[in-house]
């Protein structure tokens, strides 16, 4: 972009001094030179700072990481990699053996435990029991039906479904392995499908001019030649960089650590459904604010010539 503008600024100079032969010297030609510096310099400034891009854009994805709530032997796997799935569909089953003994044996404790429990109740009325083998057996009934509770949920999770709509992807889990409730241990990474969010990190001296509902522009390397228009609809309000957690070590401010990047978040506004863009892939995002509105064609001009490189691949 800074090279049109300088051959736009040298074709108007070059038929200025043919019009007005104007003689070539040192003073002509260092007037020449200073004025592209003052409005080369002085119109990137203005770009930079009222309409501000980012080459450090990514769309983000939301993903689950799939841990059972009981542990045991994986018996079947039910989804294939890169599949969509509805919330609810089966993703893998545990073996239901232990667990499905489990409830058996407590069904039949339950039984037990309600017969004598009618019993002792019958005792009491005719005086030939105590009130408290009633109150043991009503507890016994209450323990033994909240266990079945507790045997039916474990015997349900057995078989692990879908969260939401989405799929798994990268999968490696086979029958024959070992499912365990450790949190660090992930059986599959489930991908939520809902929503793609766009963000892009942009420094901060810009920020005064980048408002909610402001005008962008984004382009993917992987669609060479398109620009697609979207629309600012959140900006964070916190920067990774200041994150402190507790901890014993005090706070050391080094002067050599760099700003951060403040997150914006867009919204794409355009149909973009028949392109093939993998979740998390790059992009470069421009928004354009309300000031100097007109120097906004500069910034549209460069994001379209960032875009055309694209079709040339140097590795």
């Amino acid at each position: 972009m800074d090279l049109l503008i300088l051959i736009t600024y040298f074709s108007i100079c070059w038929v200025i001094f043919r019009i007005f032969n104007i003689s070539i010297n040192t003073w002509s030609i260092t007037t020449v030179v200073l004025g592209a510096l003052i409005i080369l310099g002085t119109m990137l400034s203005i770009v930079s700072y009222f309409h501000p891009a980012s080459v450090t854009a990514r769309s983000y994805f939301i993903t689950t990481p799939i841990i059972p709530n009981v542990k045991g032997t994986v018996v079947e796997v039910n989804v294939q990699a890169n599949k969509d799935l509805k919330k609810g569909d089966i993703l893998f089953k545990i073996d239901p053996v232990p667990f499905q003994a489990k409830v058996d044996q407590l069904k039949s404790e339950l039984s037990f435990a309600k017969k004598r429990l009618a019993q002792s109740r019958k005792l009491v009325k005719v005086s030939a029991g105590s009130k408290y083998d009633v109150e043991k057996y009503e507890k016994d009934v209450a323990t033994t039906r909240s266990k079945l509770v507790d045997a039916k949920f474990d015997l349900e999770s057995t078989i692990v479904r879908a969260p939401t709509d989405g799929f798994v992807t990268h999968l490696r889990l086979r029958p024959g392995m070992m499912a365990t409730t450790l949190p660090f241990a992930p059986l599959m990474t489930f991908i939520h499908t809902k929503k793609t969010n766009y963000f892009g990190g942009f420094t901060q001296q810009p920020m005064q001019n980048i408002k909610v509902g402001n005008d962008a522009e984004i382009f993917f390397p992987g669609i060479p030649g398109r620009v697609f228009k979207a629309k600012v609809v959140n900006i964070m309000d916190a920067i990774a960089e200041g994150q402190l957690s507790p901890s014993a070590t005090m706070i050391s401010v080094n002067p050599r650590i760099q700003e951060g990047l403040v997150p914006v978040e867009i919204e794409i506004t355009d149909d973009i459904s028949g392109f093939y863009l993998p979740m998390g892939s790059a992009a470069t995002i421009a928004i354009y604010s309300e000031d100097f509105h007109h120097i906004s064609i500069v910034r549209k001009i460069l994001i379209r010539m960032m875009s055309w490189k694209n079709y040339v691949r140097l590795h």
